[in-house]
């Protein structure tokens, strides 16, 4: 659910600050840390496939 709200709400373009709440996310992980900067298309690639619960957060 989280993947389809951000296909059709989000330009995979833009790049994000992951927060501290983001990086310290338990469960299956990207291994995002506070503060790294990456492109919600990215993100959206590792919530696909590895599952990073880090990454839904962010």
């Amino acid at each position: 659910m989280t993947a389809t709200i951000v296909i059709e709400n989000c330009d995979l373009n833009t790049t994000v600050e992951v927060s501290k709440k983001a990086a310290n996310t338990g469960g299956s992980r990207l291994g995002l840390k506070t503060n790294d900067k990456i492109t919600i298309r990215d993100l959206l690639y590792g919530l696909l496939l590895c599952s990073g619960n880090d990454d839904a957060v962010a």
